[in-house]
């Protein structure tokens, strides 16, 4: 058998139906035997970060694996950014690259560059995978695929990395000789009873618990233990961005969106709760950065399958090395004090009230526009959010029922993301209702990606959010810098996205008022790609200060 076969095989039982990659003359070997493969299908993006990006994407709809390949050199290198995104939002993502065989090799010599279009991959996204190898003979390749497999599943999922040889990728090779790997048995620091004690004394003491809630709790058995958790205690509870769509947002218990750009009632019920209970977040600057000011007014239970996330324990801080799963089904029937718990949740009602997410205003507004996108998406629609003011917006406007799913860029931050993540999950899940929303600036970092969708009729619905500038910098700059915008506003112009549709093929709409979106159903249940350009002013969508969290304001 080919060994570049045994690869399309090993894929395939993965559960993988789509593989994205750039052909090149050192992946030829594996894109074509994908390609031959009966139940895979190849997919070529147009530059190989969107095929890093679609395998992420692909990845986070159907709760699985992705995999993206590329030649060596600068292919290996465009996958980069993807590979971190993987890394950093704990994504399981399969990255194969090509690599120079030994004839071309130059490495008897100090130079350097071993040869033409190579370079040292493995070295380079080592501290962004959780396993990354070169396959040095082809008797190595089913130990190689194994472990990576086990490594980016297991645990904290993330990416893996492989580097193979053009040689050894057309080697032949017999399955049954081949050394395999068997892995070790995990262990989780499970919850010990004396930590277990402390826990449950510090939840059934508290009364004005919440629950914070991030990424590692996107899975679809998390949610269902998180929903269990939630309606038998009837705890509030607060999202980061990763966390989003964990609980929908008609649910009793659910607040808001936190952090620097979170809902002002959400904020303030974090920073005035006495025992915040984070499960499957960081204890990021930017997410809860207000708690330096107020950790001495509660308890915090930080529960994370990582234990590089968590701090050493001390009275207020009781650090969980444990899966938000295991945690959610251990403590699932922990008893809080109802009349405590009535109590603030009605405040947090009151809260709600005095500070609501949207404009008492007619006007046309960014979070008008999205709220009204929210209530014409089908149950089930997967949105992808790129990077930038629009996305703080989709975060702060957007309800998302049960099914619904958002996807965004998280710890990377990347924009260029959406549009290519897009392709990636409406191939994963063509039943779904797939929307990529962008902005003006985002857009642009990926727009060769729309080639690929007009190519493929990828039905999605392109929703750009255009204020002509790249507003969150903009923003800073006008408070830090005396009102210069230099890359924001000077020196930054987007595109014409009426010609640009054209050019590629897809339908184009524009939207500039309150009367002009009121068919976006018929439009989003619509077959095929579509454009659609939505144009605010230079100073859309301005943040309340979120710099005092007393319940007094």
């Amino acid at each position: 058998m080919k060994l570049s076969k045994y690869i399309a095989d090993e894929i395939h039982k993965l559960g993988v139906r789509h593989v994205f990659g750039y052909q090149g003359g050192n992946i030829i070997n594996i894109v074509d035997a994908i390609s031959a493969h009966d139940e895979l299908y190849y997919i070529q993006t147009s530059h190989e970060q969107g095929a890093a990006f679609a395998a992420n994407g692909y990845a986070q709809s159907r709760g699985g694996i992705g995999v993206a390949i590329s030649s060596s050199g600068p292919g290996a290198l465009n996958l980069v950014t993807g590979v971190a995104n993987a890394y950093f939002d704990s994504i399981p993502v399969l990255f194969i690259s090509g690599d120079l065989s030994h004839r071309y090799k130059k490495n008897i010599l100090p130079l350097r560059q071993d040869g033409f279009q190579s370079t040292d991959i493995v070295s380079i996204v080592k501290p962004i995978t959780k396993y990354a190898e070169i396959v040095n003979k082809p008797d190595e390749i089913r130990y190689i695929l194994l472990r990576a497999f086990f490594e980016m599943t297991t645990g904290r999922k993330g990416p893996v990395y492989i580097s193979i040889p053009h040689w050894i990728q057309g080697a032949e090779i017999e399955p049954s000789t081949l050394i395999t790997f068997l892995p070790k048995k995990t262990k989780y620091i499970s919850v010990s009873n004396l930590l277990h004690n402390k826990v449950s004394d510090v939840m059934k003491c508290a009364c004005r618990p919440m629950l914070l809630i991030g990424g590692g709790c996107t899975d679809l058995e998390t949610k269902q233990a998180l929903r269990v958790f939630i309606d038998y205690n009837k705890v509030p509870i607060v999202a980061s961005l990763c966390g989003l769509s964990v609980v929908p947002h008609d649910h009793p218990s659910y607040i808001g969106f936190i952090g620097d750009y979170g809902n002002r009632h959400a904020n303030l019920a974090v920073a005035n709760s006495d025992c915040l209970v984070i499960i499957g977040a960081r204890m990021d600057e930017r997410q809860v950065g207000m708690l330096k000011a107020y950790k001495d007014n509660k308890k915090i239970i930080h529960v994370d399958i990582d234990p590089s996330e968590l701090y050493p324990y001390s009275e207020c801080y009781i650090p969980v090395n444990e899966s938000a799963l295991n945690f959610m089904s251990y403590y699932n029937e922990i008893c809080f004090d109802e009349n405590s718990l009535a109590e603030w949740s009605m405040r947090l009602l009151q809260l709600k009230k005095k500070y609501p997410v949207l404009p008492q205003t007619k006007d046309f507004t960014v979070s008008g526009f999205l709220h009204s996108v929210s209530s014409q998406l089908l149950y089930n629609a997967q949105i992808y959010v790129d990077v930038g003011l629009h996305q703080m917006c989709c975060a702060q406007a957007l309800k998302l029922s049960q099914q619904q799913s958002l996807f965004v860029s998280g710890g990377l931050g990347s924009m260029g993301y959406a549009l290519p993540a897009s392709i990636g999950g409406y191939l994963a899940s063509p039943e779904k209702q797939t929307i990529c929303i962008c902005g003006d600036g985002g857009i642009l970092m990926s727009l060769n990606e729309l080639q690929t969708i007009s190519r493929e009729n990828i039905n999605v619905k392109i929703i750009v959010i255009n204020n002509n500038c790249l507003g969150m910098i903009r923003q800073y700059q006008l408070k830090a810098f005396e009102g210069r915008t230099t890359g924001s506003v000077e020196g930054y112009q987007p595109c014409d996205l009426a010609k640009i549709a054209h050019a590629f093929d897809l339908l184009y709409y524009k939207i500039s008022d309150n009367c002009s979106f009121d068919n976006l159903f018929e439009l989003f249940i619509s077959d095929g790609p579509a454009l659609i350009e939505v144009v605010f002013s230079v100073d859309m969508a301005p943040f309340p200060s979120q710099t005092d969290y007393s319940f007094d304001n």
